[in-house]
């Protein structure tokens, strides 16, 4: 295929820029141009990677990610048509426009909220429908439920602009996410609690209005998260500490994304859409916030599920094999990421990279990861990546010793695959 390199224009057909700064200039352009009015706010938040511990994320886990060189900004103005407008400017040269009714916001919402059958039991709330306007459009409606945005709020123009590959595990909706929370929120964001709550909204509007689940931690390093550094995000208590970075002089590596087929898949996101509402639903039978919390919980959950099969017979929850390799899967991914952070911080990049082989070898086991994944991975080592580890979505996360890396890029873009190049980013910023 080729290595990323985007084709983003102005709307007089100049090159755009890679920084915040020039996302900002363009995305306030497009805005002016298409709904003849200056915006009201913008903002800018950056692409995201996950090292490890995705997919403890939901269990309450700890997560190591990173900002990347890659973004996305959002304006927004007000309309009084009560109709959430999105134009998306992406970074190869389309520009889509979607609309969604704030009737049909709040109907998307009620859907999601939690409901009970005559005998009291929660209902598992369906898939949500998606689609960009629908996300944007929830966050404001996160935002307006949680009380950080004001209820005189009707409809809403926004232009997005991005320079992030879509479909191979960067995060670009998250980004919008949190460009979207910056622009609309009118108070001052630099105090960690507030922060804090944005992400928190963010990933709460996603996981009821987007088909895709999202990983919160994008949020979270997003805007909490430092330059240069490995966000290590622990959600037993919400903390957030920082790692050394491998991709430094320090270490010597370079990181890239690299992806067999960007052609979207629904049963990845039907998947984790399927872990994450079990996960939600053991966490409720037990009145915690998260499975981490609770004492002995891969036995006590396993006992818990086997009763709830035997009694009713529920066929959207896991078998009791399945569920306890989720939970093995879950309790070893978050030890996983505890030894990786230590390994950064020592500056053992052999245990480091031991760290993620044991980490690919177990996803492969327990989710079954597709065949070209596991040989994608495999080919990254050949080609000598210290390590190749899947991503939550698709593709092949790999970190090569800098000396060598525009050829390993080379090679594999020569080979057919979509090679993403990955260098520090910035922070979520509002304009």
């Amino acid at each position: 295929m080729a290595i990323w390199q985007p084709t983003l224009t102005s709307p007089s057909g100049s090159p755009v820029g890679e920084s915040p700064t020039d996302l900002i200039e363009a995305c306030v352009a497009y805005h002016r141009d298409t709904y003849d009015t200056t915006p009201k706010a913008a903002a800018t938040a950056p692409a995201t990677w996950s090292l490890i511990g995705e997919h403890s994320d939901y269990a309450g886990g700890v997560v190591l990610s990173s900002l990347a060189n890659w973004g996305t900004a959002v304006a927004v103005s007000k309309n009084c048509e009560n109709v959430i407008n999105v134009q998306v400017v992406d970074g190869e040269g389309r520009v889509d426009k979607h609309s969604i009714t704030t009737a049909d916001v709040a109907a998307r919402a009620k859907v999601q909220l939690q409901t009970h059958d005559d005998l009291g039991r929660a209902i598992t709330p369906p898939q949500p429908e998606g689609g960009i306007a629908a996300r944007v459009g929830g966050v404001a409606w996160a935002m307006i439920h949680k009380q950080m945005l004001s209820r005189d709020t009707k409809g809403l123009d926004f232009t997005v602009v991005t320079n992030i590959p879509a479909g191979v595990g960067l995060g670009e909706n998250s980004s919008i996410d949190v460009a979207t929370a910056l622009a609309l929120f009118n108070d001052a964001f630099d105090e960690a609690p507030v922060k804090a709550r944005l992400a928190e909204i963010c990933s709460y509007a996603a996981y009821m209005f987007s088909e895709s689940s999202a990983l919160r931690a994008r949020h979270t390093t997003a805007l909490r998260g430092e330059p240069g550094q490995i966000s290590v995000v622990d959600y037993a208590d919400g903390s957030v500490t920082q790692a050394p970075h491998p991709v430094s002089r320090s270490a010597g590596l370079s990181a890239f994304i690299v992806v067999a087929s960007r052609d979207y898949d629904p049963t990845i996101n039907e998947d984790i859409y399927n872990r994450h509402a079990f996960i939600d639903a053991a966490a409720r039978a037990f009145s915690v916030e998260s499975l981490r919390l609770l004492p002995e919980a891969s036995t006590r959950v396993v006992d818990w599920l086997s009763a709830v099969l035997e009694v009713t017979g529920r066929k959207d929850f896991p078998s009791v094999e399945q569920a306890t390799q989720w939970l093995e899967l879950w309790e070893n991914e978050t030890r996983r990421a505890q030894l990786a952070a230590s390994a950064l911080r020592s500056r053992r990049l052999t245990g480091f990279a031991h760290v993620m082989k044991q980490s690919q070898d177990n996803l492969a086991a327990t989710l079954a990861l597709p065949e070209s994944d596991v040989a994608l991975s495999d080919l990254c080592l050949e080609r000598g990546a210290l390590s190749a580890r899947s991503s939550s979505a698709r593709g092949v996360i790999a970190l090569v010793n800098a000396q060598h890396s525009q050829n390993f890029a080379a090679d594999l873009s020569d080979d057919g695959l979509f090679v993403v190049p990955l260098s520090h980013g910035f922070l979520a910023e509002r304009a």
